[in-house]
C-alpha cells in the first residue's frame, strides 16, 4: 500500500485499523535517520528500514505522513508482540539536488508519531526513472539486526490423492489473519512459488475437477516447500437440477403453519456467502429457495435482514418487517455468486445490525450460510461467544453449511456451537426447503 504526500500539503493514507486500547511508546525504527547519501545518477532511490514492536501486545500501523515524491510501503500493518516488519521507502525526485524531510509513522499504541528523518542528494536525474532505480536495501548478512526478514517464499506442490500424480492446474488463495488481505496465485505446471509476508493465513487450495481444501497455518521465514493432496470431485446428487426456478413471486401464507402467539417475535439476520464457491446449484440457489420458504409464515412483528459478503460486505435487505415479502424476495432473487471471501467483516456487520434491531422478548439470531471457505478471527469468535452467553443481549449464531468438505464443515459446526445455535448441513433441495423454517420455529417457540 503506497503513501504519498508533499512538503506543503500532507496526504494521509489510513491503514486498516485492527483495534485495541494499548498504551506506551512501543514502536522503534532502525535506522532513526535515513541518509541516502550522494548518488551521481539515478531516476529513483529505494531502501528499507525496520519497524519493531517492543511491547507485549499487538501493534498496528495506522497512518503515515511522507514528504513529496516519497512512497512508503509496509511489509505488513499488524505486527505481533516483539516482532518486526519492513518499511520500503522510495524517493522519486522531479529534479536533481539535495533533499530532506520527515516521515511520521502513527500506530495504535500511542498518540505521538515516530519520526524518521530522510536526506540525500541526486546529482543528475535520469530520464528513465522506472528502469534506473538505485536500491540501498540492506543485505541479509548474519548478525545484522536491521535485516530481519518479513517476507518468505512459499513453495507449493499439488498432487492427486488417488494416483499420486501432479495436478498441473491449481491455485491457492491466501487469506490473512484479519481476513482483509487476500492474494490468489494460479499455476499450470503443478508448482507455485509465492513471495508472501510471514504470518498466519487461511489457505484455500483448489483445482478443476478436485475438491477444494482449506487449511490454517503460520507461514514462517524459510517456510520451504509444501505438498497439497486433493481428492477428485464427487458426483453431484442426482436429484439436484442444473438450475432452479427463480422465486420472484410473493409466497402465499401457509395458514396451516402460521407463526402465532405461541412463537416469540423474531429478529433474523442472514449472513450469506456469495463467493465463487457458492455458485454451484446445490449451494446458493438452494439457500434462496430455503429463505423463500421461511418467508411464507413470517409475521409483521418479525424482522428480516440480509447481508452478503465476498470481496466486500453489502446490506442487501436492511432490517425489514416480515410483511415486506415482495421487497425481500426481489433482492434475494438478484443474488449471484462470484469472487473471494472475507468472512470476518461480514460477521461484524451481522452482529451490529442484529444488535441494532434487538428484540428484548424475542428470538435474536444470526444465520450464517456458507460452504466454509472463509476465516473468522479470534476476536470475532470472542464476540460471538459473548453475545451467545449474555442473557440480556443474547444473540445466537446458527450456521447453514453447504458442500462436503469435512474440514470446512467441522469448522462451521464448531462455530455454531460457539454461538449456541444449530448447525444445518444442506446437500440437496429436499433437505433445504424446510430447514430454516424449522430452525426458526424451534428457536422462537415460547
Amino acid at each position: 500500500m503506497n503513501i504519498f504526500s508533499n512538503f506543503s500539503f500532507k496526504l494521509f493514507l489510513v491503514f486498516f485499523v485492527y483495534c485495541g486500547n494499548l498504551q506506551g511508546q512501543a514502536l522503534s525504527i532502525e535506522p532513526k535517520k535515513l541518509d541516502f547519501g550522494t548518488t551521481e545518477k539515478a531516476g529513483s532511490l529505494k531502501t528499507r528500514v525496520i519497524v519493531k514492536n517492543n511491547s507485549a501486545k499487538t501493534l498496528v500501523l495506522l497512518k503515515a505522513d511522507a514528504p513529496k515524491n516519497f512512497i512508503v510501503k509496509a511489509g505488513r500493518k499488524i505486527i505481533p508482540a516483539n516482532d518486526t516488519t519492513q518499511l520500503i521507502v522510495e524517493y522519486h525526485p522531479l529534479e536533481a539536488g539535495k533533499f530532506t524531510g520527515e516521515i511520521q509513522l502513527f500506530h495504535n499504541q500511542g498518540n505521538n508519531a515516530q519520526t524518521l528523518k530522510v536526506s540525500g542528494e541526486v546529482k543528475q536525474l535520469l530520464a528513465d526513472q522506472l528502469s534506473n532505480c538505485v536500491d540501498f536495501s540492506p543485505k541479509m548478512n548474519a548478525g545484522n539486526p536491521s535485516a530481519i526478514p518479513t517476507f518468505t517464499n512459499h513453495i507449493a506442490y499439488f498432487k492427486d490423492s488417488k494416483t499420486g500424480n501432479p495436478i498441473n492446474e491449481a491455485s491457492i488463495l491466501y487469506v490473512s489473519q484479519s481476513g482483509r488481505d487476500k492474494m490468489e496465485r494460479t499455476t499450470t505446471t503443478g508448482t507455485l512459488k509465492t513471495q508472501i509476508p510471514v504470518g498466519p493465513y487461511a489457505l484455500v487450495v483448489s483445482a478443476p475437477g478436485f475438491e477444494s481444501l482449506m487449511t490454517e497455518q503460520y507461514i514462517k521465514f524459510n517456510a520451504g516447500s509444501q505438498s497439497f493432496v486433493l481428492s477428485p470431485s464427487k458426483d453431484k446428487p442426482k436429484e439436484v437440477k442444473p438450475e432452479l426456478q427463480p422465486i420472484t413471486s410473493t409466497p402465499a401464507p401457509d395458514k396451516s403453519d402460521l407463526f402465532d402467539n405461541s412463537f416469540k417475535p423474531n429478529n433474523i439476520v442472514f449472513l450469506i456467502d456469495i463467493s465463487g464457491s457458492m455458485k454451484e446449484p446445490n449451494k446458493l440457489p438452494l439457500l434462496k429457495k430455503s429463505i423463500a420458504a421461511l418467508l411464507k409464515p413470517v409475521r409483521e412483528t418479525d424482522k428480516i435482514t440480509i447481508i452478503t459478503y465476498a470481496e466486500e460486505v453489502k446490506t442487501i435487505v436492511p432490517t425489514s418487517n416480515g410483511d415486506q415479502k415482495s421487497k425481500i424476495l426481489q433482492q434475494l432473487d438478484s443474488l449471484k455468486a462470484g469472487g473471494v471471501t472475507a468472512g470476518s467483516a461480514g460477521v461484524k456487520k451481522a452482529y451490529e445490525l442484529a444488535e441494532n434491531a434487538f428484540l428484548v422478548d424475542g428470538n435474536n439470531q444470526v444465520i450464517l450460510a456458507t460452504d466454509g471457505v472463509f476465516r473468522v478471527s479470534a476476536k470475532d469468535k470472542k464476540m460471538i461467544e459473548k453475545f451467545a452467553t449474555t442473557p440480556e443481549k443474547k444473540i445466537i449464531l446458527s450456521v447453514t453449511g453447504f458442500g462436503d468438505q469435512d474440514d470446512a464443515l467441522n469448522m462451521l459446526k464448531g462455530l455454531s456451537e460457539l454461538g449456541k445455535g444449530s448447525f444445518i448441513h444442506i446437500q440437496n433441495e429436499k433437505e433445504s426447503l424446510n430447514a430454516l423454517l424449522e430452525e426458526i420455529k424451534n428457536r422462537s417457540k415460547r
